[in-house]
């Protein structure tokens, strides 16, 4: 049998307009800087480091920064542990949408090993994207 590849004008990147609902990928900081994900409703956990109201800077899992632009009842004082959900823009910064609290013994390091080894290994992909 032979096989048509989609031209590069036919594969679409995704983005929030054609990202299935309910499914969002979990990043670090190096994910997020990439811009792979660009457009893309993403979930980074992250200790907030510092907010001026517009935005909050965060230490990602894998120790990486990033920035969320928030609202100004955004009320996480430095050292929070939270998952942060929201729109990736441009390199390391997102719009956030919904801040969630997570514990404050929850372990970076076990989370950024489940993401670089299992969720964004080829050889388990089948289990972290959404159903055909």
């Amino acid at each position: 049998t032979h096989q048509v590849k989609p031209s590069k004008a036919q594969q679409q990147e995704p983005t929030m307009s054609n990202q299935e609902d309910g499914f969002y990928p979990r990043l670090n900081g190096a994910h997020l800087a990439s811009g792979q994900f660009g457009g893309m409703i993403v979930s980074v956990v992250a200790t907030v480091e510092a907010c001026d109201g517009q935005h909050a800077t965060v230490k990602c899992c894998d120790g990486g920064q990033a920035r969320f632009q928030v609202d100004p009842s955004f009320a996480h004082p430095p050292g929070t542990i939270l998952e942060l959900i929201g729109v990736a823009t441009e390199g390391n910064e997102a719009q956030l949408f919904v801040a969630r609290d997570m514990s404050p013994d929850f372990d970076m390091e076990v989370y950024n090993k489940m993401i670089t080894e299992v969720q964004h290994n080829p050889k388990f992909s089948e289990y972290f994207t959404p159903a055909q």
